[in-house]
């Protein structure tokens, strides 16, 4: 516990704007599993208690469609429930990242790894959105009211664009990692 403790103090006095980076990921982290956490809750109360429904989440009102089909219901409970616990798993691995890089040495493999790993999760919940979005409109033209639906899952492509940018920045640390390891060899 206190290697953990003295770790943080080292960070905060020797990298204080990555810790500072790393207080705000923890922060938008923690807002997305309480959100995560809310629909989940809720989604599965609502099942038990059809009056939930109406207020699952920050005003999402569900309430018809879960009249009008249970089936569909669910589903697109459980699409939103997975859209939001990637967002959240997305922070955390970021929050791993910053966690672990060092600006005096700061190619390795575990933060190539993790680079990679958030660029795949990012890439995920980009098509989740966009697979979900045109779901949710074959829906709504089928006469089913998703009211707040798309609001809260928001727009994919934004998500597509961060997995490109991550897949370049993951080459390059892992050429950075190539290159380090050469130059150790060398010398």
């Amino acid at each position: 516990m206190n290697s953990i403790k003295t770790q943080w103090k080292e960070k905060w006095v020797n990298q204080p704007s990555l810790m500072l980076i790393t207080v705000v990921i923890w922060s938008i982290f923690i807002g997305l599993c309480i959100q995560a956490g809310a629909l989940l809750f809720t989604a599965v109360y609502s099942f038990f208690n059809p009056v939930v429904a109406e207020n699952l989440y920050e005003g999402l009102n569900l309430s018809a469609l879960r009249k009008q089909n249970l089936w569909y219901y669910g589903g697109v409970l459980s699409i939103v429930l997975f859209i939001a616990g990637q967002k959240a798993y997305l922070f955390f691995l970021m929050i791993r990242v910053f966690l672990k890089i060092n600006l005096v040495n700061p190619f390795s493999r575990e933060i190539s790894n993790l680079i990679s790993r958030i660029s795949y999760v990012a890439f995920q919940i980009g098509v989740a959105i966009i697979l979900a979005s045109g779901v949710f409109k074959g829906m709504g033209k089928r006469g089913y009211d998703l009211d707040g639906v798309p609001q809260l899952v928001g727009n994919g492509f934004e998500f597509l664009l961060m997995a490109a940018l991550l897949i370049a920045i993951g080459m390059v640390f892992k050429r950075g990692v190539e290159i380090q390891d050469e130059n150790e060899l060398t010398v």
